[in-house]
């Protein structure tokens, strides 16, 4: 399974507008591919304005038909053009295939969504694949919901992520204090740290539609 995402952020001055047109052209995309496309925002983080359409894709075939589907619809293109203003310079996709946990499909869509990006350090991306695995099912264990592990396919090399989907900001507060409140959560990143590069950074995403 893929997590394919597209990101970009709002120009200054044209929020309110943006946030219309995310709404819009989200819509249009599901009804164009059939593909479970939600928009997200990033809230209490760094690139604020910056606004995230993720789905999941079982495979690339599917993500392909799903490009050249929207990519010959003329009332997509035109769409996509008209709002194109309201963003400060190209989108940008990213494509990361799930190595550990689950999504369950049947589950309600989650308000919140955590996402933590480091990159494996040189010479050391097998360790930084056993590690992220072991990282995802500790923060499962101690918090109560699943985080899923992600190896980025497009991007820098030996990218990964890990995701933690929220029903509410309670939530996700009562996980990140269990985290902070687990010794053992800190000693497994202390003693897996030197196997990711330094600069790992963590975002928060509000689902907007």
């Amino acid at each position: 399974m893929y997590l394919f995402r597209r990101a970009g952020r709002f120009a200054p001055g044209a929020i309110r507008e943006a946030m219309a047109f995310v709404t819009t052209i989200t819509e249009k995309v599901q009804q164009e591919t059939g593909l479970d496309v939600h928009a997200w925002a990033s809230t209490m983080s760094p690139d604020f304005g910056t606004t995230v359409w993720a789905t999941f894709v079982d495979d690339l075939e599917h993500l392909e038909e799903a490009n050249d589907k929207l990519a010959t619809s003329d009332s997509f293109v035109d769409l996509a053009e008209k709002g194109g203003r309201l963003f400060m310079g190209p989108f940008s996709d990213r494509l990361a295939q799930v190595v550990s946990g689950e999504r369950d499909p049947s589950a309600p869509l989650p308000t919140y969504v955590t996402s933590a990006n480091a990159i494996a350090a040189n010479g050391q991306l097998g360790a930084a694949l056993a590690n992220g695995v072991e990282i995802a099912e500790a923060a499962t264990r101690i918090t109560g919901v699943s985080t899923m592990f992600l190896v980025d396919a497009t991007g820098a090399y030996g990218g990964c992520r890990w995701t933690t989907g929220f029903a509410d900001i309670g939530e996700l507060e009562r996980a990140e204090s269990a985290l902070m409140a687990d010794e053992s959560w800190v000693a497994l990143i202390d003693r897996v740290g030197s196997s990711y590069a330094q600069g790992a950074q963590q975002a928060i995403y509000r689902l907007i539609t």
